[in-house]
């Protein structure tokens, strides 16, 4: 058996509009397990409260996605699995299976394509988290404390990624290879890579992001990005 499981349905359908339910459910032909789900799959934009994935433990014929997050106004959301979708008997993936929907009228359609690497380095990069900050509200600290409205990441080691569904404006795009993954830029251990201006969506451009790591100098020194 080399074939990926099938969904048969979902509830509510895939890329509905005008979403209001706090439980997804996706359903296949034939068992499956999730792999390392929480480090493969990505949501975008990123949820403050984590939702609930069922099963975890123990194969079933279905996934359960549990929304305990207050999701924002006329905004379309995507879950990425990544490879974390398998059928139980031999582990063939689902892959890259994208759950999307949108609290508003519409699906953002929009798309922005970047590719990356070491700035000083031949050496492959780990995991690096693509992210789109609003240009309205962005400012210095706001890489250190602050979640990106959109996110996409190199889950399978590509040195490219395409951020999808985004919505028509005006951003920040900024790259990491972090360690804690929790889209927030730690100078201590992480390496960034930013465009310094603004990016107007649509964009046909690819946007080329140079990750290096932030000397350790007595005064902590941080990017500006004007």
């Amino acid at each position: 058996d080399t074939l990926a499981p099938v969904i048969l349905s979902t509830s509510p359908e895939n890329f509905s509009t005008n979403f209001t339910a706090k439980t997804i459910q996706i359903n296949f032909d034939e068992y499956v397990k999730l792999n390392k789900v929480n480090q493969q799959l990505i949501i975008s934009p990123p949820m403050e409260i984590q939702p609930e994935i069922i099963p975890m433990g123990y194969p079933s014929k279905y996934i359960r996605i549990k929304i305990f997050d207050t999701l924002k106004s006329n905004t379309t959301y995507s879950f990425n699995f990544g490879e974390s979708i398998q059928d139980n008997n031999e582990g063939n993936p689902y892959s890259n299976y994208r759950y999307v929907f949108s609290t508003g009228t519409y699906i953002d359609s929009l798309t922005l394509k970047t590719t990356f690497k070491d700035a000083y380095s031949t050496a492959s990069l780990g995991r690096v988290n693509v992210l789109l900050y609003e240009a309205n509200d962005f400012n210095d600290s706001t890489i250190y404390k602050k979640k990106p409205l959109y996110v996409a990441s190199s889950l399978d080691s590509l040195r490219d990624v395409t951020l999808e569904n985004l919505k028509e404006g005006a951003y920040y795009l900024v790259a990491l290879e972090e360690k804690n993954s929790n889209y927030k830029f730690d100078p201590k251990s992480d390496k960034i890579g930013y465009i310094p201006q603004k990016i107007n969506i649509p964009n046909d451009s690819i946007f080329k992001l140079n990750l290096f790591k932030e000397e350790k100098l007595p005064n902590a020194y941080r990017p500006a990005m004007i």
